[in-house]
């Protein structure tokens, strides 16, 4: 997607390079080699994360022999060594083609194929034309991904590179197979700027139970959507590891857990129940609508149009600036810029004949990368998407992975400013922790969803009043302040939030998280006010434990040091409770840590 603008010598290049490969793609004669006749091939269902709906399939070739010992990679190498590796994966793309034209769902599907890139752009290499041979099969080119695989320390190098080039010019997707295996993959990543990056088994395997892989995977998927590609979650195999990749930001999902292979047209589906059932459990997201207010509907193109068709889109409309690249299915591609056609059209001495030649070039060589958002992405994320490539007029925003509209920066700032107004509004004053709106929204929430565990903690702090009667409010909101930023020091992974309810109420929310990593971050915090306070009181009154002072009915007594009443509530998976009971609950639960030794209660509700 990302290119450099186009010269004139380009486009006369271009007329020469693409009749050469019309005239090759016309002898092009190959056939199955005999010794890849018996290759079984079946397909690995691809599937959008958040609908359970089939988005592609993933060719995959059996062993050969009476036992299947030798490997489709052993067979690979044997052709390699022989100098026709080339010719073989052309074989078995072609093959794949005409199985998965017979698969009844396949139509509006991808269809991924693995390429061994060795000796990829060669002389006569026939690889650099897949987009004919699709065709031929009756594929349209931008339904063909190509999944990159590095066997080979050499396998990318100039002359790849300009393979690949081609290949994408051509409207073939490209993706990256296997990423965080290999040691080069953040070089490959920038270079080939793939339409997508395909997770590697590793970094997924524990997901659920690791914070450092899902780090990883939340942070090479914001990274991959600010580069204007997809990310698929590979080889997941429970559904503890499905729900943790589709909260990291994968948008594709593959493997055991979602589905089996697809060995014959029969088995293939439309949208996996499974899937479909997990994501009607999870939380609704309603930041769609301010998004939806905001977008813009500028001209769109297809990929497969001709040069003369975008000038004249831009003859048309002299306001456009920027031109939206969609495939056969509605989904984005990229990014034309007026600036780069301008440049392309006028920066350069050209003659009658070059304008013609330059109405031979793809659309390909303009297409430039374009960050990508979902439509029910919150603003956050859309401002940390479009600030991480300042180089980009806007977002493309998309549903269910088809073009919604363009979201310009201008939109985007409108959109961050009114969200940082409504957070102002609810902020406490005193903390400025989120208020009583933001734990409400977290609590139904948490109540609704089925899928996850979720733990609600209510803090509240034992003797207040009498330390506020003896010392002041002054020294009443120095300590809030204090157990507000003792939480923002021990509670700050992904998946939990901290309000202040008022004066010195407090909440903390876990999604995911396990019973006794939940407790062993409360009591943390727990301990270190306890320690800290003390700084509060005066010697006497700590070495002696308490204060005397009067009660609410005017009596005067001794009162302990501050500490603070814990309540968790915590809810299994598949379970969902109504306000009333919800209420409830926290109720017994608040009056039941006052009565505790230990100022702790836990109650866990399963089904």
């Amino acid at each position: 997607m990302n290119a450099e603008t186009p010269s004139m010598t380009d486009a006369l290049s271009y007329r020469t390079e693409i009749s050469l490969v019309q005239e090759d793609a016309a002898n092009d004669t190959v056939g199955v080699p005999h010794d890849f006749e018996d290759t079984a091939c079946m397909f690995h269902p691809v599937i959008d994360i958040t609908t359970g709906v089939v988005y592609g399939y993933e060719a995959a070739f059996a062993g050969s022999g009476p036992d299947q010992r030798q490997t489709l990679k052993d067979r690979l190498d044997d052709a390699c060594s022989r100098g026709d590796l080339p010719e073989a994966e052309i074989a078995l793309l072609r093959k794949a083609l005409r199985l998965f034209r017979d698969l009844p769902c396949a139509k509006g599907t991808k269809l991924f194929f693995n390429l061994d890139g060795r000796h990829l752009g060669a002389a006569d290499d026939p690889r650099i034309r897949l987009a004919e041979l699709a065709k031929s099969e009756g594929l349209a080119a931008g339904s063909l991904g190509v999944e990159l695989i590095e066997r080979e320390q050499d396998v990318f190098c100039d002359l790849a590179d300009h393979a690949l080039m081609t290949l994408r010019q051509s409207g073939v997707l490209l993706s990256l197979d296997d990423f965080g295996r290999g040691f080069s993959e953040l070089r490959r990543l920038h270079d080939i700027s793939p339409d997508y990056v395909k997770i590697d088994r590793f970094f997924l395997s524990g997901i659920d139970s690791d914070p450092r892989r899902r780090l990883f995977v939340k942070t090479v998927a914001n990274l991959a959507h600010v580069l204007g590609a997809r990310v698929i979650a590979n080889g997941v195999e429970t559904e503890r590891e499905f729900k943790a990749s589709r909260d990291a930001g994968c948008d594709l999902v593959q493997g055991p857990y979602v589905a089996a292979p697809v060995k014959s047209p029969k088995d293939a589906r439309l949208f996996y129940d499974h899937i479909r059932s997990e994501v009607l459990s999870a939380p609704g997201r309603k930041g769609d609508r301010r998004i939806r207010g905001e977008l813009m509907s500028p001209a769109t193109i297809s990929v497969d149009a001709t040069m003369k068709d975008l000038l004249d889109l831009f003859l048309s409309d002299q306001d456009i600036n920027v031109v939206p690249v969609l495939d056969i299915n509605g989904e984005p591609r990229g990014l034309i810029h007026e600036r780069d056609l301008k440049a392309y059209l006028y920066g350069h001495n050209a003659g009658e004949q070059d304008y013609g030649s330059a109405l031979d070039l793809p659309l390909g060589r303009f297409v430039r990368a374009c960050p990508l958002a979902d439509i029910d992405s919150d603003a956050d994320m859309l401002l940390v998407t479009f600030a991480s490539s300042l180089q980009s007029d806007g977002i493309i925003i998309t549903e269910n992975f088809r073009y919604a509209g363009f979201l310009s920066a201008t939109s985007l700032l409108k959109l961050i400013h009114e969200k940082r107004l409504q957070e102002a509004q609810d902020q406490n004053p005193l903390t400025r922790l989120p208020g009583n709106s933001a734990v409400t929204n977290f609590i139904m929430r948490a109540a609704s969803e089925r899928s996850g565990c979720r733990h609600l903690c209510y803090i509240d702090f034992d003797h207040f009043k009498p330390f506020n009667d003896t010392f002041g409010y002054r020294k009443g909101d120095q300590a809030i302040i204090l157990f507000a930023q003792l939480l923002q020091k021990h509670v700050t992974e992904a998946g939990t939030f901290i309000g202040h309810l008022g004066g010195d109420d407090f909440f903390l929310g876990f999604s995911d998280w396990q019973d006794d990593d939940v407790k062993q971050r409360v009591l943390a915090a727990q301990r270190a006010f306890q320690t800290s306070v003390e700084s509060f009181y005066k010697p006497e009154d700590r070495e002696r434990g308490f204060i005397i002072a009067q009660d609410r009915f005017g009596s005067v007594r001794q009162f302990p040091l501050l500490d603070c009443s814990i309540s968790i509530l915590a809810i299994q998976e598949g379970i969902t409770l109504c306000p009333d009971r919800l209420n409830a609950e926290i109720t017994d639960l608040k009056c039941a840590a006052k009565k505790s030794e230990t100022r702790l209660v836990v109650k866990t509700l399963a089904g």
